[in-house]
């Protein structure tokens, strides 16, 4: 009894550890921006937002979106952020989770409009 009570307890500890690694790789890679933008990651309840400013853009575009990449390790989707139009303020997204399963970051672009 004493044996099959340690193997769950080690087996719980090595999915925990699975489940927890994307998050710090995810991180990593989302702190990059695009020539131009700056990118900021902040916490929400349960998730994770991304909130970035661009400063110049192409000529013929007149603002832009920021498109974040969610996860929440058994689920993938994007996030459409709000429209601002160049150097006047972030374009905000967010990664909205639930309670056994919190949302993050795990990379984003821009789209310009």
């Amino acid at each position: 009894m004493i044996r099959k009570t340690a193997g769950l307890a080690i087996t719980i500890l090595c999915l925990l550890g699975l489940v927890a690694a994307p998050t710090s790789a995810s991180a990593a890679a989302a702190d990059v921006s695009p020539p131009g933008c700056l990118g900021q990651l902040y916490s929400v309840f349960l998730g994770q937002g991304i909130a970035v400013t661009c400063v110049v853009g192409s000529e013929d575009k007149s603002g832009y979106s920021v498109v974040a990449h969610c996860s929440n390790g058994g689920a993938f989707w994007f996030v459409l952020g709000t429209y601002t139009p160049y150097g006047f303020a972030p374009s905000v997204a967010e990664c909205n989770g639930g309670l056994l399963a919190p949302a993050w970051v795990g990379g984003y672009h821009v789209v310009e409009i």
